[in-house]
C-alpha cells in the first residue's frame, strides 16, 4: 500500500493508532509500518458508545483506509459478558447489503453501531457521504479494525462495497477489509456473502487470544490456556456456560448461527506472557495491539491512549420500546432500510439474571 511493510502490518498499525489520543501525530512516525505515508482526511469521530473511527489517505498510492477503534484497551471474560449484551448478540437483524445472501443477519448491536457510524458527522460531512461521494470510485478503500473495531469493520466493509462497488454479487476489487482479534458480527449467510463479495479481505487472530472465539467457539475458552499451564477458573467457566446457553437459545430461534468470515482466517501462533500467572492476566495480555504487531513482525507503537476510552454503553432496551435503529445511510440506493429485530420471550428467558427482569 505505501511502504515496504506488508499490507497486514500497515493495516494493523492504522488500527492500533485508532486508540491514540494523537492520531495525526502517530501517523507521522516514520518508524512505524505506516512509514509516515498516511494522513487523516476525515475525523477522527468519537461517538456516544465509545466507537471511534477516522479515514486516512496514503500519499504514495492515493488509496484510503477507514480505521475503527475497539472500545477497550484491556479485556477479560467480563468484557465478553458486556459485549454479549451491549451488542445484543441474542437479537439478530436482517442485513440487505449482501443481496446474493437474503438470509444474512447481524447481531442487533453490530448493525446499530455500524449504522450510526455511517451517519457520524465531521466537518459538516457524514462518514457515509465521504466514503461514497468524496473518495474517487477508482481508489481502493480498506476498512480495518482491532477487536470490536474489527467486528464493525466487517459490517461497514460489506455496506461500503454495496454502495460503491459493482452491482449484485460481483466481487468488488476496490473495497477490502482487514480485521484483527475480531468477534464475529453475523451468521453463516453473512460470512458466505462477505467472502464472495470481498475476496481481498483478511482476518488475523492470535491463537491465544480469547476474543476471536466470540461467538462461534466460546466453549474453547474453557481450555484455551491448558497448553501453557494456566487453567480457566470455575467462575469464568460459569460465565462462558451462561453465555453459550443464551446464544444457543437465540440461534435456535433465528435458525441462524454466528460464523466468522474469511473461513479459518490467518492464525498467528501466540506465545505465553513472560509474566502472567493468572487466566485473566493472560486474556488481557494476548489481546493487545502490540502483541498483534509483534506477531506480524511489525514495529510496535507507543501506547498513547485516549483518556475517555471506555466500554461501549448499552443502548436502551428493545423490551422497553424506547429505541429504534437508525437506517443505514443509503444515498446510492434510497429507500432501503433495515427492520428492527424480531424479539422472543424464549430468548428473554435465557438472559443472564444478573441484568434483572425487563432489562
Amino acid at each position: 500500500m505505501s511502504t515496504s511493510w506488508p499490507d497486514s502490518a500497515v493495516m494493523m498499525t492504522l488500527s492500533a493508532i485508532a486508540y491514540s489520543s494523537d492520531i495525526s501525530g502517530q501517523l507521522q512516525n516514520t518508524s512505524y509500518a505506516t512509514g509516515g505515508d498516511w494522513s487523516v482526511v476525515w475525523g477522527p469521530y468519537d461517538d456516544a458508545y465509545g466507537n471511534l473511527c477516522y479515514v486516512a489517505k496514503s500519499a504514495s498510492t492515493g488509496n484510503y483506509a477507514l480505521a475503527i477503534r475497539g472500545s477497550e484497551t484491556s479485556v477479560s471474560i467480563d468484557t465478553l459478558y458486556n459485549w454479549f449484551y451491549n451488542l445484543y448478540v441474542t437479537y439478530q437483524s436482517a442485513w440487505p447489503y449482501l443481496p446474493a445472501q437474503p438470509q444474512a443477519m447481524l447481531s442487533y448491536g453490530s448493525y446499530t453501531q455500524a449504522s450510526n457510524l455511517t451517519l457520524a458527522t465531521w466537518n459538516g460531512q457524514t462518514l457515509g457521504d465521504y466514503l461514497t461521494n468524496t473518495i474517487p470510485s477508482t481508489a481502493t478503500v480498506t476498512v480495518t479494525g482491532h477487536s470490536l473495531g474489527g467486528n464493525l469493520a466487517t459490517v461497514l466493509g460489506s455496506w461500503l462495497s454495496y454502495q460503491r462497488g459493482p452491482s449484485g454479487s460481483t466481487p468488488d476489487p476496490n473495497t477490502q477489509v482487514y480485521t484483527y482479534a475480531a468477534p464475529s458480527a453475523g451468521n453463516g449467510p453473512f460470512a458466505i456473502g462477505f467472502n464472495a463479495r470481498l475476496p481481498n479481505s483478511y482476518r488475523y487472530w492470535n491463537s491465544l487470544d480469547a476474543i476471536p472465539h466470540a461467538w462461534g467457539s466460546l466453549l474453547e475458552l474453557e481450555w484455551i490456556y491448558s497448553g501453557i499451564g494456566i487453567p480457566t477458573p470455575s467462575w469464568a467457566k460459569d460465565t462462558i456456560d451462561g453465555l453459550e446457553a443464551a446464544l444457543i437459545a437465540s440461534e435456535l430461534h433465528y435458525n441462524s448461527v454466528y460464523t466468522q468470515p474469511n473461513g479459518a482466517g490467518t492464525e498467528l501462533t501466540g506465545a505465553a506472557s513472560p509474566s502472567s500467572t493468572t487466566f485473566i492476566a493472560e486474556v488481557a495480555y494476548q489481546h493487545q495491539c502490540n502483541i498483534y504487531l509483534g506477531l506480524l513482525g511489525a514495529p510496535l507503537i507507543q501506547t498513547i491512549v485516549t483518556p475517555e476510552l471506555r466500554m461501549a454503553e448499552a443502548v436502551s432496551s428493545p423490551y422497553k420500546g424506547s429505541y429504534l435503529p437508525r437506517p443505514v445511510l443509503d444515498k446510492a440506493r434510497p429507500g432501503l432500510t433495515i427492520a428492527p429485530p424480531v424479539l422472543s420471550p424464549r430468548i428473554a428467558a435465557a438472559r443472564n439474571p444478573r441484568f434483572g427482569a425487563g432489562y
